[in-house]
C-alpha cells in the first residue's frame, strides 16, 4: 500500500496487523522495549481492533445519512424545476411570477453558476476586443443547507400566488411542504451522524497518534528492524511505504 496521508484509520489498523505478522516472522527481531515486542504489540493491536468498532458503526451511519441526503436533494432540484415549469405553463416566461421563481430555482439547482460562467466568458471575449476589464461577483458553491433555505423561499413565494393550484399532486403546496419537512429531517440526521462520527474519531485517534499508540510503536519497531537487518534488506523494505 502506498504511503497516503489520508489513509483511513481502518487502513492504518490493517497495516499494523500486517506489521505485527511480519515482526513475528523475523528471527532477529528482539527489541528491548516491552511496547514493541511482538507479543505486546499484537495485544495492543487487538485492543485497538475491539475499540474501533463504535467508530466503524458511526462511519457507516454517516455514509448512509449522506447517501439519503444526496437522494433527497437531487429530488429537490427536480421538484424545483417542475414548479418553475408549472409557473411558465400558467403565466408564461414574460410574467413577473415566472421571473421571480426562475431566479430562486436557478440558485437552488446551481444554474446561476453556469449562467455566470457564460456571462464571464462573453465579457472576456469583449474585453479582448478592446472593452474595459469586467468585474465579477463570486458565486459560491451550493450546499444542502443553502439549498433548503432557498427551497423554503420558493415555497414561501408560492403561498402568495393565489393562482398556484397545480393539477400535479407531486408539486401541490401540501406536497412541497411535506417534502420541505423531509429534507429538513434528513439534514438533521446528517448533522447527528456527523457529530457521532467526530466524537468517535476523536476517541479512537488517541490509539493511533498518541505516545505509545500504533504510529509510535510502528516507528520504533521499524527502527529496530532497520538496525538488525539493514536499510536495504527485504525485511525492512517490506515495512516501508505504509502508513501506520
Amino acid at each position: 500500500m502506498a504511503n497516503n496521508r489520508s489513509a483511513s484509520l481502518e487502513a492504518r489498523l490493517k497495516n499494523n496487523k500486517d506489521l505485527v505478522t511480519s515482526l513475528k516472522e523475523y528471527s532477529l527481531y528482539s527489541p528491548t522495549s516491552e511496547d514493541i515486542k511482538a507479543g505486546t504489540f499484537e495485544s495492543f493491536v487487538n485492543l485497538v481492533d475491539d475499540a474501533i468498532t463504535p467508530f466503524k458503526t458511526s462511519t457507516g451511519a454517516l455514509t448512509t445519512a449522506n447517501k439519503q441526503a444526496k437522494d433527497v436533494f437531487t429530488k429537490l432540484d427536480r421538484i424545483s424545476k417542475d414548479v418553475r415549469a408549472e409557473i411558465c405553463e400558467v403565466k408564461g416566461k414574460d410574467s413577473d411570477e415566472w421571473n421571480q421563481v426562475d431566479k430562486i430555482v436557478k440558485v437552488i439547482t446551481g444554474e446561476n453558476i453556469s449562467d455566470h460562467s457564460k456571462i464571464e466568458t462573453n465579457n472576456i471575449k469583449r474585453e479582448k476586443e478592446g472593452e474595459p476589464e469586467p468585474e465579477f461577483n463570486s458565486v459560491s458553491r451550493q450546499d444542502y443547507k443553502s439549498k433548503l433555505g432557498n427551497f423554503r423561499s420558493l415555497t414561501g413565494l408560492l403561498r402568495n400566488y393565489e393562482f398556484y393550484n397545480p393539477s400535479d399532486p407531486l408539486i401541490s403546496m401540501s406536497a412541497l411542504e411535506a417534502f420541505e419537512a423531509e429534507a429538513a429531517g434528513i439534514l438533521s440526521s446528517v448533522s447527528s451522524a456527523e457529530t457521532k462520527y467526530v466524537t468517535e474519531r476523536s476517541r479512537i485517534i488517541h490509539y493511533f497518534n498518541d505516545k505509545g499508540g500504533l504510529k509510535d510503536r510502528a516507528q520504533r519497531a521499524k527502527v529496530h528492524v532497520k538496525r538488525k537487518y539493514g536499510f536495504s534488506s527485504p525485511e525492512y523494505k517490506a515495512l516501508t511505504n505504509k502508513r501506520y
